[in-house]
């Protein structure tokens, strides 16, 4: 017999069912993540998975944890690839005559500027301080019972205590 018609251990098959298991899980996690690349939000993610946006985000995380950090130039690839397909779909859009894609497309352009290097990010300035003001004590607050009101009170109770008193 060959070492393929053998059967496996109990053991082995534990393994290989837990190795598929693990498998399984980390395609999960990357199709969670290329979902969220695509523009999905978590909460529609897990809505079309049938599963909680907690556990969605859990995978995500997860799938961002295993990734390797990629260079700033990889980074800087990956964001001119997707401003490219943005700019594609603002394109289109004022092509058919939607005029509310002009601000999309404004936008996109000055994004693929920036990350080119043709235009140089304005000097931040200093925030505005805004000038001390003493603060004023709040007012006292207002009184709802005078004392010759509580007297009132105080004494219609103490009628109606002596009427029960004397009927019982």
């Amino acid at each position: 017999m060959s070492a393929e018609e053998q059967p496996l251990s109990d053991w082995a098959r534990k393994r290989a069912a837990g190795k598929a298991r693990r498998a399984k899980l980390i395609e999960r996690r990357e199709d969670y993540f290329d979902l969220l690349m695509s523009g999905y939000s978590v909460q529609q993610i897990a809505k079309a998975m049938n599963m909680s946006r907690f556990a969605v985000r859990r995978a995500i995380d997860q799938a961002l944890a295993e990734r390797r950090l990629d260079g700033q130039d990889d980074f800087a690839r990956l964001q001119v690839a997707r401003l490219n397909k943005a700019l594609l779909c603002a394109d289109r859009s004022l092509e058919v005559g939607d005029m509310k894609a002009i601000p999309h497309f404004l936008k996109v352009v000055a994004e693929l500027d920036r990350y080119h290097g043709l235009v140089r990010p304005a000097p931040r300035a200093e925030p505005a301080r805004r000038a001390e003001t003493p603060r004023i004590a709040a007012p006292p607050l207002k009184l709802t019972h005078t004392a010759a009101t509580l007297a009132l009170e105080q004494a219609a109770t103490a009628e109606m205590c002596a009427k029960e008193d004397v009927s019982s």
